[in-house]
């Protein structure tokens, strides 16, 4: 049973493997906008820091968590996931509850991206699955709830594309605030920043533990 478990998780998740990271780079795209409308006080934080990339959930979607949990634990998560509800890219609503409750400790100990990575993979078995799942699912009905939303929030959960979209200024912290931070804390060379985040995150990512 473990074995076609593992098979049909491959079969989802092969994607993320490619050598463009197009898969992978789309979902960091999406979770970032889900945490900026989700949780605005972190988001500012990472924006600030710099660490708003979401590199540092590499391994969380790169294989859906299974570092992160027990065998028992991760086959009740996967099972969850692939009945593709309560809406698509559910998994992505997994780091936005794990990032909810890790909040207060980034932000209080003034982690930057290198401790952000090292905090998220030490994780490791100290995640409860099933007050994460309630969490995450609790995010996505107060998402669903929301009477104007985005569209793009729209296609990430799933939902039809309204026509006349009128929910950029309930969208959490606010396109123009955003869009004003992040050209604040952008400076020259950040494309090679990027670049190193991410080889570090995919570097750190392939190990349990960091030496």
């Amino acid at each position: 049973d473990a074995f076609w478990c593992f098979v049909g998780f491959m079969d989802v998740v092969f994607a993320n493997f490619d050598m463009d990271q197009a898969a992978m780079k789309t979902q960091f795209n999406q979770l970032r906008r889900l945490v900026e409308f989700c949780n605005p006080r972190f988001f500012k934080y990472m924006v600030m820091h710099e660490a708003d990339n979401m590199f540092f959930c590499f391994r969380w979607l790169l294989v859906w968590y299974k570092r992160e949990f027990s065998n028992d634990d991760v086959l009740k998560l996967w099972e969850c996931l692939w009945t593709g509800l309560p809406c698509p890219n559910f998994h992505l609503f997994i780091s936005v509850a794990i990032l909810d409750q890790q909040t207060d400790i980034i932000i209080e100990n003034k982690y930057q991206f290198n401790e952000i990575l090292k905090h998220i993979n030490e994780l490791t078995n100290r995640i409860d699955v099933k007050c994460t799942l309630e969490i995450a699912e609790a995010i996505y009905l107060q998402i669903k709830a929301v009477e104007y939303l985005p569209n793009d929030i729209r296609q990430i959960i799933g939902m039809p594309i309204s026509d006349t979209e009128n929910g950029e200024e309930h969208s959490g912290t606010g396109t123009d605030f955003a869009d004003e931070l992040y050209e604040l804390v952008r400076k020259p060379g950040n494309e090679k920043r990027m670049e190193e985040q991410f080889e570090e995150a995919c570097e750190r990512s392939m190990f349990l533990n960091y030496t």
